[in-house]
């Protein structure tokens, strides 16, 4: 039954290409860490410590397989992302269930711009709300 399974496990590794953004893992960590002060943190931490080998797991023999074959990780939908800079410009992103990327851009001055990213490759073009090209970067991976 070990061989058995430690054949299962490599034969995942080797032809899965399982190396990917361990979307899962990342989600328990930051929920992990939003949840209070550093020393809630740390007791829910301790808790969460089977939680973690779970999505461990998940990640390396289920998600990542998924994402490598199939461009997209299912549990990484819907993370977002936000920034300001110091004029106070804002930044905010959200990775869509296609792989795309949903960006939106306010200025100080209340001037907002909608872009979507989209990767192909090599190429990441940017697209309005028409879905015309507004941008484009190639780039060139050795």
């Amino acid at each position: 039954m070990k061989k058995k399974l430690l054949a299962l496990s490599l034969a995942t590794v080797l032809f899965s290409g399982c190396y990917g953004s361990y979307a899962l893992f990342h989600k328990v960590h930051k929920f992990n860490g939003g949840i209070g002060d550093k020393w809630i943190n740390s007791l829910v931490h301790f808790v969460f410590i089977p939680v973690y080998g779970v999505s461990l797991v998940a990640d390396g023999l289920l998600f990542n397989a998924f994402e490598f074959w199939f461009g997209s990780n299912p549990v990484a939908s819907g993370d977002t992302y936000m920034d300001k800079d110091a004029e106070g410009n804002t930044v905010a992103a959200v990775k869509n269930e296609d792989g795309t990327l949903s960006v939106s851009i306010m200025t100080v001055s209340g001037e907002e711009t909608n872009l979507t990213l989209q990767r192909d490759e090599d190429v990441i073009r940017a697209l309005d709300k028409e879905d015309n090209v507004v941008g484009m970067y190639m780039a060139l991976l050795k």
